[in-house]
């Protein structure tokens, strides 16, 4: 009997991990298919079990910058790297997301480390060539469209013909 009881505890777990990964996925399903608003109801109701997921921050993160509500992608965006430093991705979005409010200076900061994690990592050079042109900094972001470029996006090389003229 104890044994039976032992089975159906762990059947038990198990099924409730395969039902929070699951919802996850199909939040994330439907932030891939553009259903941001609800996406983030989902997200929403998901955050008290995922409270040591980086990759439920990240993801409801994204949502929320898609949906321009960068101050509150960040906090989530925070929380992720804070449980997981590895994620370029991560630092790559809180970038956007803060260059998008208008902090340069922390949004190169982060696509620095994105570019770090991931070395051939094009929109993290495409966006540090933004941030930098937009700092004045042209020769820097030529150099970054380039790299860009060089890893395979070829949007950059629109930049690189109208902006980087010797």
């Amino acid at each position: 009997m104890k044994r039976v009881l032992t089975l159906l505890i762990i059947a038990g777990a198990f099924w409730q991990v395969s039902a929070q990964t699951t919802s996850i996925e199909e939040a994330h399903g439907l932030l891939s298919e553009g259903y941001l608003e609800e996406a983030l109801d989902m997200f929403n109701e998901l955050q008290a079990k995922n409270t040591n997921n980086p990759e439920f921050y990240f993801l409801r993160g994204t949502c929320l910058s898609e949906l321009g509500e960068n101050e509150k992608a960040i906090i989530d965006f925070n929380v992720s790297i804070s449980l997981d430093n590895q994620n370029a991705d991560a630092f790559y979005q809180r970038g956007f997301a803060l260059f998008t409010l208008g902090n340069s200076q922390e949004a190169l900061k982060n696509f620095d480390q994105a570019i770090t994690l991931s070395p051939k990592y094009g929109e993290a050079y495409l966006n540090r060539g933004t941030v930098q042109y937009d700092l004045g900094n042209s020769q820097a972001a030529c150099q970054d469209w380039q790299q860009a470029l060089d890893v395979g996006l070829t949007l950059a090389q629109a930049l690189i013909d109208q902006l980087c003229k010797d």
